[in-house]
């Protein structure tokens, strides 16, 4: 049966369709592949490594505070870190790690763990033989108990540590190769989707030929202007031309490969665009049933979450390493001092003999560097607190009772010295976070004011709280000595960093607030001028 011009043509445009409804239906399906992929490495490989970067830690600390244990007689605080870690932190932390070791389905990285565990296991049964030994402070007096907790130490605690350390760079190593794979994968992703883009254009312009060429065929030779529109639409000519109406087919064939020409442009245009990640380009479909220009536009639409979610991803990549790489120096440097005067004085002490003054003074020396050595790690301590992001312990917080409570520990000061706190907290009083940080970050505050107060005038310390939204919005404001925000803007929340030797401190207690506000959630800004003052404004989600 010989089918009409008119079925010809619907019959043509369907295949055309078809073709755009299969590419459409490509191209989804390759974005949600993409997008399981990008959540597998954000939801598997990134926490998994994040908890080897823990588990490293904590075999860090167990060394330590064992260690600690057996040579520190009066560290009550290392040896309650001690048993925390036997009791919570390793349980948690191993459960984690089982977790996301089942999800990475890796027979290598899972096996390695467990021998991990299996040999972290045994150093906690030394430990617990430690801590079973040297239980009660008297037991330090016997030597033999001593000496063989000190056995324990050098024999099983420290190599095996070592062992263990080494065997998680192993599995580190493992889950990085794992990810870089996956990485590829992803990028094979969005190689395959800009292929498919570029075939869709390419089938676009193909099928125009191939309309073309049969329309010129079935179509009355005589209508010499339509076959000229045909020819130059063969040709990649898309323009729209008027003839006059001689036929409804005719007409119907006009406006219909006017509409297409028009339409394929746009589509080519978008699809090309959209290949070189311009999501700016407009692109309408062509009515609420096309299926392809729908598809192009959530094409688009994914394109340019995934890539806004990877360039943020990335950029907070970046300045974690930043960060990162300073702590390290900061830090690597404040342990290297003392332990170098320690190094020189214990050679000093061995190169005798000395007087027994000499010998005094060397060892007070000592111990001095001993307690700078002990401050900076408490420091690393408290900083690492700092940072730790925040699931739980969340409570509602009453401003007023932080202040009083504040004001109890600087009580004489404020009298003697007639200082004045002034607070205004009624429009809002309440906020749900975590107390030992907003507490922090109050006192931190107030006792920055009160050190660097001016001597010539009265300190008048303000605080005041106001809603904005969903955050709630404290403001801290002095008429203290001020700081030079354009000298020292920049370093203003520097770790270790101070502009004011007249006072004692160490540079910790911004640093400490912003980084405990961060944390949070929230951002601090800071307004100031010499002899004026000081004016932080913090933001915390309420």
């Amino acid at each position: 049966m010989r089918l009409s011009i008119r079925n010809r043509i619907y019959f043509s445009f369907l295949i055309l369709v078809s073709l755009f409804v299969i590419n459409g239906l490509l191209s989804i399906y390759t974005l949600n592949k993409s997008k399981k992929l990008s959540d597998y490495i954000s939801s598997v490989i990134d926490p998994s490594q994040q908890a080897l970067g823990d588990f490293k830690s904590l075999l860090i600390e167990s060394k330590m505070y064992s260690t600690n244990w057996v040579f520190l007689r009066s560290s009550a605080e290392d040896k309650l870190a001690l048993e925390q870690l036997h009791r919570v932190k390793y349980p948690r932390l191993r459960v984690k790690l089982l977790a996301l070791t089942v999800r990475l389905n890796d027979k290598r990285i899972t096996d390695n763990l467990k021998n991990i565990f299996k040999g972290f296991d045994h150093i906690l049964a030394g430990q617990q033989r430690i801590m079973a030994a040297l239980k009660a402070f008297k037991d330090y007096d016997d030597p033999v108990t001593k000496l063989g907790a000190e056995q324990i130490i050098e024999d099983e605690i420290i190599p095996h540590t070592a062992e263990l350390m080494a065997q998680l760079e192993k599995v580190a190593a493992m889950e990085r190769v794992i990810k870089d794979r996956e990485y590829k994968n992803l990028e094979t992703y969005a190689q395959r989707l800009r292929v498919l883009i570029i075939a869709l254009a390419v089938v676009i312009f193909l099928a125009g030929i191939f309309l073309s060429l049969y329309l010129t065929r079935i179509i009355v030779f005589p209508i010499k202007q339509i076959i000229k529109m045909v020819k130059d639409l063969g040709k990649g000519k898309l323009r729209l031309i008027n003839l006059p109406k001689k036929s409804a087919e005719i007409d119907s064939m006009v406006r219909a490969v006017n509409e297409l020409s028009r339409k394929l442009r746009e589509a080519a245009v978008f699809a090309n665009e959209t290949g070189k990640r311009n999501f700016a380009v407009e692109f309408t479909p062509l009515g609420d049933h096309d299926l392809l220009g729908k598809a192009l536009l959530t094409m688009r639409d994914n394109l340019k979450v995934s890539e806004n979610e990877l360039i943020q991803s990335t950029e907070s990549l970046v300045q974690r390493n930043k960060e990162l790489e300073q702590f390290t120096y900061i830090i690597s440097h404040n342990l290297r001092a003392p332990l170098a005067n320690m190094i020189g004085l214990c050679q000093l002490l061995g190169m005798g003999p000395h007087s027994e003054q000499e010998a005094d003074k060397m060892i007070a020396d000592l111990v001095t560097c001993v307690e700078r050595l002990d401050e900076v790690i408490r420091d690393i301590n408290h900083i690492l607190q700092a940072k730790q992001q925040v699931h739980e312990q969340m409570e509602d917080i009453v401003f007023s009772q932080i202040l009083e409570d504040i004001k109890v520990v600087f009580k004489d000061y404020l009298e003697e010295n007639l200082a004045e706190l002034n607070c205004d907290f009624s429009a809002v009083d309440h906020i749900h976070s975590l107390k030992s940080y907003v507490y922090s970050i109050f006192y931190n505050l107030i006792s920055n004011s009160i050190k660097y107060k001016r001597a010539d005038v009265k300190l008048v310390l303000s605080i005041k709280s106001h809603c904005a939204g969903d955050n709630v919005i404290l403001t801290f404001r002095d008429n203290g000595k001020g700081i030079d925000l354009q000298q020292n803007g920049d370093k203003l929340f520097g770790l270790y960093k101070r502009f004011d030797t007249s006072v004692e401190g160490k540079g910790l207690g911004l640093y400490m607030v912003k980084t405990q506000i961060e944390t949070l959630g929230g951002q601090i800004d800071v307004q100031s001028k010499i002899n004026s003052g000081t004016t932080f404004m913090i933001t915390l989600p309420s």
